[in-house]
């Protein structure tokens, strides 16, 4: 085992004298990013009937440098516009919300209400000079941020590709984007760029808000498209968006926690409608990467024969196999271990693109009969004649007159039988026996079994020693002796095994590297063997190769899970003595 290791190991000392204990790793001091400034090409505006409330500049809407970035309102997220280079983007009406814009990237970054919608602006497209397009947006969704964690660095993600801009300026259509927040156990098991988001497509014929929740938690409806809004559009602001109904869904409280414990008081949105009904408040679990414990199906020792073989082990969990089994026998357990959790919201789309160009094109099934008459066949055949022609044959017999040709005498018989009787009589018989009863006594003596056993355990309590002094005509001293006393106790077989894990890191953004230990310890008075560890991953986890760690001798091995990502194994190789402490770790990226 190396240094750290160890040092490792003697810094958990403390912690497992005081018994086991599930935590997530150590928290980091989030502190909130100097803001770099002004974004290159942002523009945001608000109508002119309503005059700045501060001498900057009119409308801007972001926190500059040496200022400290504002306690966001629940309402108020932070939305950042991203796209090709050289767009510019502006916020028409209403006037956004002051926000950080955190590391300066993206095209914009503003703070925008929920339920609320805004009307946009987008000018210089590439290669379209004096072209405008002006989409829309609302928020149907918000995050809830842990404390001391900068707002700007998770915002929601809304980007114009350039796909979007030709279906809009070339081809006339109407573009429709639903962003939503991924669901860790659904999301697609990839590796992309913080600033990304992955795009799916529908058929116009799908309903887009329907598909997000589905895949997760929708978040922001935009649309897109080239008719040029008049003044008095602009300055009553986005007014119906026709999606209505997207703000009717889910009226009911939000079922979230903050991450500081407490109730969110937000409308819970369209996840309503497609959630089942939550009776309590919960995490928002999609808003975080939890790895580690037991759920759905539990885990047990696998049934084949392979050594450490684990069984109903699902994405995230995270488990520990050991053998408790004494004097040769098999006794399998297993242990799940606590579950850590990493705030790494990550946000994706779907998109359709409906207009004078997009044909829909419905069929009904067409049924084709065939019916066919049966042919009815007559064949008249005329019967056949048919004659044989044989000669008459003549059979002649002879034979002798004769009067009697036997003769039989008749013979009288009689004979007179009368009738037999026959009478018997049968006696019973009656047999009787008597037999005197029999007293059978059987006297033993008691017999004495003794048996001497060497003690195992002596413990003796002595007394103390008082002495007493009486003062008086006459001084008076008493010295009782101590007691002693002997016993005999055969100390029984408690095995145990305290496991708990750990991570470097409570927030990250796609691309980070996060280092997970597992550690273990043997608090039993027993030997433990037959110890694996199995860790299997979520598909927004990525296992860095050449990074896991464990004991020496340890066999390490790795298998695809159901969800395209990694299911990482330890196999010990030496017996855990009672007391013995021992760790295996990996470090994963966050896709």
């Amino acid at each position: 085992m190396s240094r750290q290791g160890r040092t490792t190991i003697r810094a958990l000392g403390a912690m497992f004298s005081l018994g086991l204990a599930a935590f997530a790793g150590p928290a980091q001091e989030a502190g909130a990013q100097a803001p770099a400034g002004p974004q290159a090409g942002v523009i945001v505006s608000e109508p002119a009937e309503r005059a700045p409330a501060a001498p900057e500049a009119p409308g801007v809407a972001e926190v500059g440098p040496g200022t400290t970035p504002p306690a966001l309102p629940d309402e108020v997220q932070v939305v950042r516009f991203q796209g090709p280079e050289g767009l510019k983007v502006e916020v028409l009406s209403p006037a956004p919300e002051p926000a950080p814009v955190g590391d300066n990237g993206g095209i914009a970054t503003v703070g925008l209400k929920r339920g609320i919608g805004y009307r946009l602006r987008l000018s210089h497209l590439p290669e379209r000079p004096g072209v405008e397009l002006f989409p829309v947006i609302e928020l149907v969704g918000h995050l809830h941020r842990p404390e001391n964690i900068d707002p700007a660095r998770f915002p929601i993600r809304v980007v114009f590709n350039q796909e979007d801009l030709d279906d809009v300026a070339d081809h006339g259509r109407l573009v429709t984007k639903v962003l939503y927040l991924e669901d860790p156990d659904q999301a697609i098991p990839f590796r992309v760029n913080k600033d990304q988001v992955s795009s799916l497509t529908l058929n116009p014929s799908e309903q887009p808000l329907r598909v997000a929740g589905a895949l997760g938690r929708p978040m922001a409806i935009v649309r897109i498209g080239g008719r040029r809004p008049s003044a008095e559009e602009l300055a009553r602001g986005a007014g119906d968006m026709g999606i209505d109904y997207a703000e009717s869904l889910g009226a009911a409280p939000c079922p979230f926690l903050h991450g500081n414990g407490a109730k969110c008081e937000l409308p819970c949105g369209p996840i309503c409608t497609s959630a089942p009904r939550v009776t309590k408040p919960m995490m928002p679990r999609d808003e975080y990467l939890c790895d580690g414990g037991d759920r759905g199906v539990p885990a047990s020792p696998g049934g084949t024969n392979a050594p450490g073989a684990v069984g109903g082990v699902e994405p995230r969990d995270a488990v520990i196999r050991f053998d408790i089994g004494t004097k040769g026998t098999s006794r399998p357990r297993i242990l799940p271990t606590n579950v850590v959790c990493v705030y790494a919201p990550r946000f994706a789309e779907v998109r359709i693109a409906t207009g004078a160009s997009a044909s829909v094109n419905v069929q009904a099934p067409i049924t084709n009969k065939h019916m066919q008459k049966l042919d009815k066949m007559a064949n008249n055949v005329p019967p056949r004649r048919l004659v044989q022609h044989q000669s008459a044959e003549l059979a002649r017999e002879r034979a002798r007159a004769s009067a009697i040709r036997t003769r039989e005498q008749l013979d009288e018989e009689s004979g007179s039988r009368g009738m037999a009787g026959y009478s018997g009589a049968l006696m019973t018989s009656q047999n009787e026996q008597k037999q005197n009863p029999e007293i059978t006594r059987n006297r033993q003596q008691a017999a004495l079994h003794r048996e001497k056993r060497k003690a195992i355990g002596i413990k003796t309590g002595a007394s103390p020693v008082v002495t007493g002094i009486v003062e008086g005509a006459s001084q008076a001293v008493k010295v009782w002796g101590p007691h002693a006393m002997t016993g005999v106790e055969t100390p029984p077989d408690l095995p145990g095994l305290a496991v708990i894990k750990r991570a470097n890191v409570t927030e990250a953004e796609p691309g980070d590297i996060i280092t997970y230990v597992i550690i273990y310890r043997n608090m039993g008075n027993t030997p433990i063997k037959s110890v694996s560890i199995v860790d299997s991953l979520l598909p927004r986890l990525e296992y860095k190769k050449g990074t896991a760690r464990g004991p020496e001798g340890t066999m390490f091995s790795t298998a695809i899970n159901r969800v395209g990502s990694l299911e990482l194994r330890w196999l010990l190789a030496d017996t855990l003595a009672p007391g013995a402490t021992g760790y295996v770790s990996f470090e994963a990226i966050v896709r």
